[in-house]
């Protein structure tokens, strides 16, 4: 108000209006025989009081309306929801029926972990398979260790000599346990969400196996091509020994293991008495063995397990006679990573889910998944 009243004096003393206030006043006059509404000048002495019938209203206007509030923004504290994490998808290769399924990860790991260890299990030791299958299978979606043709365009299978087994909540019911323990098992799954496994920053490759027999494997020592991986060496594990995939005697025929092998190496040259011609070349350091020959040929422990379907590359030797030959092995599955029977273990001592993860895993992180 007040700079609109200035503008109005220095209008009105301004030399070039030669002293003149020039009032506009609507009239109507005639142009031309051309009739219409125009502006018609009438000038008026500028005296002063004229100048104070001009201002008065404009004082009065000041003095009786008072100046407008300033309008200021109420800022309100709108609260900022967390933003919510999207449901990660997996893509499963079922190997029952051959059909590929999308599926919600966290969905699809109580069935995997459901599957892959029995429900009986301590709590611990469920949530820390929850959070290796979880590690397993992300870091498999994002192509960090190998993309197999196998899956047919799939992030994982189902088949658990190749990726993690998975099982259906009816196949559950109907064969292993009801709906309490599968409950169970979904608890560990969600009491661990989006939790993963690191090693320097990036998701591990966490293997697992039934049971180590005393001790854990290198992974060099089953996989050689893969060469080693700090958090995946040899650990002792002495807690197994309670569970029933600790230890098994197999009595196997001397003339069906000459058999597989000479459908595997034809040229194979065997001797009629086995204690002659088994014998074990090296083992590693857990106690597994690294190499063996069997007549004329050398192979890896790890090829002699599949050839005989054992249960372990953790074997003794002993020869009732010259016609049968008797395995003991002791462990179950490649030894490598975190032992499930050990875990379960553990977790009966007292572990949490983090510290198994940390004891099986070398130098690893258990951390929220990135995304």
């Amino acid at each position: 108000m007040h700079v609109y009243l200035y503008n109005i004096i220095n209008l009105i003393m301004d030399s070039r209006n030669y002293g003149l206030y020039r009032r506009y006043t609507k009239k109507t006059f005639t142009n031309r025989g051309k009739g219409h509404f125009g502006l018609f000048r009438d000038r008026i002495p500028l005296t002063p009081e004229n100048i104070f019938l001009l201002i008065l209203p404009l004082l009065l206007m000041l003095i009786l309306i008072p100046p407008p509030k300033e309008v200021t923004e109420e800022k309100t504290d709108i609260p900022v929801k967390e933003e919510e994490i999207e449901p990660i998808s997996i893509v499963v290769f079922n190997n029952a029926d051959s059909v590929i399924d999308k599926a919600d990860l966290e969905e699809y790991l109580i069935g995997v972990v459901a599957a892959e260890m029995p429900h009986s299990y301590h709590q611990e030791a469920l949530k820390a398979q929850a959070v290796a299958a979880r590690t397993f299978a992300v870091s498999r979606a994002r192509g960090l260790y190998g993309i197999f043709t196998e899956h047919f365009g799939a992030d994982v299978c189902t088949d658990s000599n190749h990726c993690q087994s998975w099982i259906s909540k009816d196949e559950f019911l109907e064969s292993r346990g009801d709906e309490s323990d599968w409950e169970k098992i979904a608890g560990a799954v969600a009491n661990t969400r989006n939790m993963v496994i690191t090693y320097e920053g990036q998701l591990i490759n966490p293997l697992y196996h039934s049971n180590s027999g005393g001790a854990t494997e290198n992974i060099e020592n089953v996989w050689p091509k893969l060469g080693a991986v700090p958090y995946l060496k040899s650990v002792y594990s002495p807690y197994e020994t309670e569970y029933g995939e600790y230890i098994k005697s197999t009595v196997i025929k001397w003339d069906d293991i000459k058999n597989k092998l000479k459908n595997k190496y034809p040229k194979a040259e065997l001797k009629d008495d086995p204690a002659e011609d088994i014998e074990v070349l090296s083992y590693s350091a857990s106690g597994r063995i690294k190499r063996i020959r069997i007549g004329s040929i050398e192979m890896e422990g790890t090829e002699f397990r599949e050839l005989l379907k054992l249960p372990s590359t953790y074997l003794e030797f002993s020869f009732p006679d010259e016609k049968s030959v008797e395995i003991v092995s002791k462990g179950f599955g490649h030894g490598v990573g975190m032992s499930q029977c050990g875990a379960d273990a553990l977790a009966k001592k007292g572990y949490t889910y983090k510290e198994i993860l940390e004891f099986y895993y070398t130098g690893i992180s258990v951390e929220e998944l990135k995304h």
